[in-house]
C-alpha cells in the first residue's frame, strides 16, 4: 500500500483511506500527537486513532486486507 503525504499532516493511500495527525493539549497543557484515521466511504467522520504514524498505516492496511 503506498501512502503520499499531503500538507498539512495528511496521509492517504491509493483506496482513499486517509490519516489525520493532531496535536492536542492534555489537562496539564502537555501536546499529545494522535493519529486519526479514515476508511475510504466510511460515513462515520474517523474510523479510529492511534499515537504514531506507523500504526495508524498497519490498522488500515490490516483492514483493507481482511476485505479482500
Amino acid at each position: 500500500m503506498n501512502w503520499t503525504k499531503l500538507p498539512d499532516n495528511w496521509w492517504c493511500n491509493e483506496f482513499g483511506d486517509q490519516i489525520h495527525r493532531y496535536e492536542i493539549l492534555d489537562d496539564e497543557d502537555r501536546c499529545q500527537i494522535e493519529y486519526h484515521l479514515r476508511h475510504a466511504g466510511e460515513r462515520l467522520p474517523w474510523s479510529g486513532k492511534t499515537h504514531t504514524l506507523a500504526e495508524a498505516q498497519r490498522q488500515l492496511e490490516h483492514s483493507r486486507m481482511s476485505m479482500t
